[in-house]
């Protein structure tokens, strides 16, 4: 199949990257719109396709210093990035049947970027 290429929202150039697909996409908008409010710059994206990936996803995670992944399981995407890109993918990951909040993974990703 024909897999479009990966957009980034990146408008300030920044050196941190969340990577979501999913559910997740609500959380991590949120939580990047707030850190963007502080100052903080951090770039998005979303994965629609898995199987296979998008042919520029390689070099979209060699872009970024950090790689985040918010996972609503216990980080199988991260381990795949892992193995096929060989990037250190930082994974956060929660199961507990509920979604993110905005608030706490805003949180966890500006302890991540300034940690």
């Amino acid at each position: 199949i024909t897999v479009p290429a990966l957009s980034v929202d990146d408008p300030d150039g920044a050196s941190t990257l969340v990577l979501g697909w999913g559910s997740t996409y609500g959380p991590i908008t949120a939580a990047v719109r707030r850190l963007r409010a502080e100052g903080v710059p951090v770039a998005q994206a979303h994965l629609r396709h898995l199987n296979p990936f998008p042919a520029n996803l390689g070099e979209v995670l060699a872009t970024y210093d950090k790689v985040i992944v918010p996972e609503m399981n216990l980080g199988q995407l991260a381990t795949l990035l892992r193995a096929r890109y060989l990037v250190d993918v930082r994974s956060y990951t929660q199961v507990s049947g509920m979604p993110f909040k905005a608030e706490q993974l805003a949180t966890v990703l500006k302890e991540t970027i300034h940690g």
